[in-house]
């Protein structure tokens, strides 16, 4: 049955919105950080992928567990950003939480697109 699912996920819109994620909490990050200097790219990368993105829903319907794994790359696209920032500014605060929630949604992926041993039913 794992073979039928991962057949189902297709790996574009999970890439794209791994993207859109980092780019728009990099986008964010220019605006509402005063230690970053602002840069116009992470908005422009923003706006590119997520219209990649919607280009790919368009053309292609999003069928089986490829949904889930968007939300779950873009998630991972937001905290992995997240957690950057705060190690390379450690006077925003610790980056323990957005690690540890990474590194969960990171093994859901996994295991979702079968790349990793989930529980074994029955």
């Amino acid at each position: 049955m794992s073979m039928l699912q991962n057949k189902q996920i297709r790996r574009k819109p999970i890439l794209l919105a791994f993207l859109v994620g980092v780019c728009g909490n990099a986008t964010l990050a220019t605006l509402s950080v005063s230690q970053m200097a602002f840069s116009v790219f992470p908005a422009i990368a923003l706006v590119l992928a997520a219209y990649m993105l919607y280009q790919e829903y368009l053309s292609v319907p999003m069928e089986g567990d490829t949904p889930l794994c968007a939300l779950l790359s873009f998630l991972i696209g937001v905290f992995g950003y997240s957690s950057f920032l705060r190690m390379q500014f450690p006077e925003m605060g610790t980056n323990f939480l957005s690690i540890i929630i990474t590194l969960g949604l990171l093994a859901w992926l996994a295991v979702k697109l079968g790349l990793a041993a989930g529980p074994k039913a029955g």
